[in-house]
């Protein structure tokens, strides 16, 4: 599966940020520009939840997360699912207002937000029922690593995100659509895997690969074998690709 390509390479694992104070800058960074934008064009009004309101909205929400972190507040689990759909919900109401407002400049950051709010439910133990917006934001961060650790480390923080889906999410029931977002991801952790030419990540991933898309497995192995017949790749990661395509095989015996 092929990403979005842009120009920034290694700026993007150092743009991950863990803590929610810096989550709530870049958001307001986004927030700001739509604001902006807006007075501009006034092509949003304040009807429902226009950018006023969507950046109260955020405020109160990073306020509460800023209470969570610390420990001077706490929630239950069904109430910390329902604290983290919530907030997801306001990153895709953002995202919805760059698009129509067509604040491009912003689209990066959107992705870093997405991902660093995804990692940062998932370490404070919210189970994640929507993973759209930030799928899409982990294969724009994956896209743009060159480097191998950085790849490695990225792997296992996507590796985190899954570990925290639904279990609606991880049956992965409906497959009618192949930019689904559980596939999207998984298929990203792969690849981050793959390009970090570290064998023993590959194969832990490409294990729970096979558990979590083992319909999509040959044809993902396939095209990782052909990429790497033009590459100079170790010995030891072509082993593994070779085990693994053996194991998955495009043309299963009958």
């Amino acid at each position: 599966m092929q990403n979005i390509q842009h120009e920034k390479t290694r700026e993007n694992m150092n743009a991950l940020v863990f803590e929610i104070d810096a989550i709530s800058q870049l958001t307001l960074q986004i927030m700001q520009s739509v604001l902006a934008k807006n007075e501009q064009t006034q092509k949003l009004t304040e009807d429902g939840l226009g950018p006023l309101a969507l950046a109260n909205a955020l405020s109160d929400f990073f306020m509460i997360s800023s209470t969570l972190e610390s420990g001077y507040n706490q929630l239950d689990d069904e109430q910390m699912n329902e604290f983290g759909d919530y907030g997801l919900d306001l990153l895709d109401r953002l995202s919805a207002q760059l698009r129509h407002l067509e604040v491009m400049d912003q689209r990066e950051t959107q992705s870093r937000v997405y991902a660093s709010l995804a990692i940062w439910l998932a370490r404070h133990g919210a189970v994640l029922n929507k993973l759209e917006g930030i799928a899409d934001g982990f294969a724009w961060i994956v896209n743009g690593l060159s480097d191998a650790g950085e790849l490695a480390e990225m792997c296992k923080i996507m590796d985190e995100v899954t570990e925290a889906a639904s279990e609606e999410l991880t049956l992965d029931a409906e497959r009618s659509n192949p930019w689904r977002p559980w596939r999207v991801l998984n298929l990203n952790t792969g690849i981050a895997a793959t390009r970090s030419l570290d064998p023993q990540l590959m194969e832990l991933t490409f294990d729970k690969l096979g558990r979590n898309l083992p319909y999509d497995m040959p044809e993902f192995l396939a095209d990782g074998k052909r990429q790497m017949a033009t590459q100079n790749v170790p010995d030891s990661v072509r082993e593994v690709m070779d085990r693994y395509t053996e194991k998955w095989p495009t043309n299963p015996p009958h």
